[in-house]
């Protein structure tokens, strides 16, 4: 593919190009969150259309923090980047580009349909944040690697695929290659799966996918036990007793004492050493239960504080209803009053 700026001229996402692209969808009734009679405020669009624009780089797209819908097919963009914000996408069009690798996903965890087709991907990578991916068109790209199948099978939710127009999928054996190893896509290059063919493909790659299968489980354990250290490091970290709970402490404050050192070459200083180090560890772990335990005082001090202040809201809210309905009271009977004295 050409580099389609070379024979036109750059665009940059300017605040005049954003207002007029959400003015254009507003007059459609698209950005119907957004009333044509109200000033516009970006925070509330939630459709953008910036396709055909010979947009080369994305930005200023933070001001759209509601944004649901993207669209930013046929520019000439070449990375992308700038989406941080956007946490609340759930459909990105960036089809007939020059995108190169995939990047700068990883805050856009309600994202169920993304197009990356016709550009110049070689590699599938960088989506893992994509949890709720359900639609998937990479077709027309340069993808030519069984591993970047493989790793779409942990998007449980994927169920349309598009990879045709790609290296890979000119090989012979890409089509039952792909329908084996990806179980949860029901439609491939726009086509229906159906079930002889995948048992088939199954059963070919077999010994392969139970392979593959004892890996997948290996590595979900691995990142568990990994996930579960990050929250008890996070716990004790909360707690202010992090590295207390074993001998990391002495350790550290052994390694940087040049005096200490010198001790260890002290004739039968090895038993005081052992003696020294058990009894400090035992007062460092005492002050490391102390801390746990307060956190856990401090955890219900603070659910007990929130609950009272809710409880505070709702009372008063209740006192200001029952005023309002006093006062409302007080001047239907005073209108009655007046109205009977008018005609009295």
């Amino acid at each position: 593919m050409a580099r389609l700026y070379d024979a036109i001229e750059p665009e940059v996402i300017s605040m005049n190009m954003l207002q007029h692209a959400v003015e254009a969808l507003r007059a459609d009734g698209e950005n119907l969150v957004v009333p044509k009679d109200e000033k516009l405020n970006y925070s509330e669009v939630s459709v953008l259309r910036l396709d055909f624009r010979n947009i080369l780089r994305m930005e200023n797209l933070w001001l759209f923090s509601n944004l649901t819908k993207l669209q930013m097919d046929n520019n000439i963009i070449e990375r992308i980047e700038g989406l941080d914000t956007l946490q609340k996408l759930t459909w990105l069009d960036l089809s007939f580009n020059n995108i190169t690798r995939i990047e700068g996903l990883d805050s856009l965890a309600e994202l169920t349909d993304l197009s990356l087709y016709n550009n110049r991907i070689t590699t599938i990578e960088n989506m893992d944040s994509l949890k709720k991916l359900n639609v998937f068109s990479i077709g027309n790209n340069q993808v030519d690697d069984e591993n970047s199948i493989r790793y779409l099978r942990r998007f449980d939710n994927l169920r349309t695929l598009c990879l045709r127009g790609n290296p890979f999928a000119s090989k012979p054996d890409y089509y039952v290659f792909t329908i084996s190893h990806l179980p949860q896509v029901h439609f491939l290059d726009y086509k229906l799966i159906d079930d002889a063919p995948r048992e088939e493909a199954t059963k070919k790659y077999e010994i392969q996918l139970q392979q593959l299968i004892t890996l997948e489980e290996q590595e979900r354990e691995k990142e568990k036990t990994t996930e579960d250290q990050t929250k008890q490091y996070q716990l004790y970290k909360d707690a202010f007793v992090e590295n207390m709970d074993q001998s990391q402490l002495f350790q550290t404050m052994f390694k940087d004492d040049v005096e200490g050192q010198k001790l260890i070459l002290v004739p039968g200083s090895d038993e005081l050493m052992t003696q020294f180090e058990q009894k400090f560890n035992a007062i460092v772990y005492s002050m490391f239960e102390f801390g746990l335990k307060e956190k856990e005082i401090r955890d219900h001090e603070i659910e007990d504080f929130w609950i009272c202040v809710n409880e505070a809201k709702n009372e008063n809210t209740r006192l200001a209803a029952a005023i309002v309905d006093e006062f409302k009271t007080y001047r239907l009977t005073l209108f009655v009053s007046q109205f009977m004295d008018f005609f009295s």
